[in-house]
């Protein structure tokens, strides 16, 4: 006797402390009903005047394909929630739910690795459960890290040559671009809300047409905080030969132009 109240106990305990129950003991009449979701990655991010899509191949990316998304489920009851590393994993447990409103967190990537290749993608919606019946749900993912690159403009390539700038971010980790006015930028994807600093060197073009040109060093510049789902642009552009106009593009529709002194190296040839 004793044994069977104690199994009926323990019963009861794991039956209240999940959101969802096994489908072999249950049925959709006890008040219960399915879930489905998919995901969908949102690609599109702001620059200063325009909302545009990113097409990420062209920087060696592939979106996220709808069921490749991270999903956090949180229950009715907040102290009890549950995870599957994708959609698709969920989808496939095919479990009973409780009526009631349940939270939906997608993610894709790491909000604090930075590159190329680490796009951030995050997405959250309330499911409605509803007894007897199916909930479907389709979570839009949105980029949720920042982008950041360096162009330079035909005027500055007119003036200098063998331009290289040093991207660093708050975490620590540099990233090199070599620009040229001709040719598109690769951006990376940065943490959002961080600091990025920028600086660089070029040569100046030969005035004896015998050597390389002087090297000139560019004073460093920063950007005190980047935006999610916005790609900052740092554009360097020569307004005569012996100096340089930074422009940083934000996301606020704003263009900051600062004066950048050019000095020259002393080691240069």
């Amino acid at each position: 006797m004793k044994q069977f109240i104690l199994f009926l106990a323990l019963a009861t305990a794991l039956g209240a402390g999940s959101c969802a129950d096994d489908a072999m003991n249950l049925s959709p009449k006890d008040g219960y009903g399915h879930i489905r979701l998919r995901g969908s990655a949102d690609v599109q991010v702001e620059t200063r005047a325009t909302r545009a899509e990113l097409d990420l191949s062209t920087i060696g990316v592939t979106a996220p394909a709808p069921g490749d998304f991270a999903l956090k489920l949180t229950c009715p009851d907040p102290e009890f929630s549950k995870q599957w590393p994708t959609i698709d994993a969920f989808n496939a447990e095919d479990e009973l739910y409780k009526a009631g409103v349940y939270t939906a967190v997608v993610s894709y990537g790491s909000p604090d690795e930075e590159g190329t290749d680490k796009p951030y993608y995050y997405g959250t919606q309330e499911v409605t459960v509803i007894a007897t019946q199916t909930a479907t749900a389709q979570i839009n993912a949105s980029i949720a890290n920042s982008l950041a690159e360096i162009r330079t403009t035909a005027a500055f390539d007119q003036y200098f040559h063998d331009a290289a700038f040093t991207l660093r971010t708050a975490s620590g980790n540099e990233f090199t671009f070599t620009p040229k006015s001709d040719v598109t930028a690769v951006p990376v994807f940065v943490k959002a809300a961080t600091k990025l600093t920028v600086t660089g060197t070029a040569r100046r073009q030969s005035q004896t047409g015998e050597d390389e040109g002087p090297e000139v060093a560019f004073a460093e510049q920063a950007l005190e905080q980047t935006v999610a789902r916005t790609r900052h642009i740092f554009t360097f552009d020569a307004a005569d030969a012996g100096s340089a106009t930074l422009h940083i593009t934000l996301d606020e529709n704003e263009e900051i132009t600062v004066s950048v002194d050019v000095e020259l190296n002393e080691n240069a040839e």
